[in-house]
């Protein structure tokens, strides 16, 4: 099997459209770059492999009163789980911590796994930590 990262996912893009020919599969970290870009999906085939990417991302959010090592705690137990974190974005408010990441659980023993996981360290830091699948959000884009 053939994979679109996110490293050559550029050289399948044409006039602002990928085009996922048979034989070729798109990887999760792939997703970002086209959202970024705002590149459409060529036929079936493209939307097919962009779906099957999706599943396996998700979006965690974490919120709570700002303390140390609330990052180090979230992004070692993404590590400990063999997911890989292809977006982050963190900031404090009024000194409340609320950081979103986009994670590829791919390599990850699934989804319930990963909500478990992360629901003890959330519960160990004192934190809001929630965990949504990626497709979610997809599907309320296009409505």
């Amino acid at each position: 099997m053939r994979v679109i990262t996110s490293e050559n996912v550029a050289e399948f893009v044409q006039d602002g459209t990928l085009d996922v020919q048979d034989g070729w599969t798109l990887a999760p970290s792939a997703l970002e770059y086209l959202r970024r870009n705002r590149i459409r999906f060529a036929g079936e085939e493209s939307r097919r492999a962009a779906a099957a990417a999706a599943a396996d991302l998700v979006v965690i959010t974490v919120e709570g009163i700002d303390k140390p090592g609330i990052i180090a705690a979230v992004a070692s137990e993404v590590a400990r789980q063999q997911g890989n974190i292809t977006d982050l974005s963190q900031t404090i408010l009024a000194g409340v911590f609320v950081m979103v990441l986009v994670v590829d659980m791919s390599r990850t023993d699934g989804y319930d796994a990963v909500v478990e996981g992360l629901g003890r360290v959330g519960d160990e830091i004192g934190m809001e930590i929630s965990v949504r699948l990626y497709s979610v959000y997809e599907a309320m884009h296009r409505i």
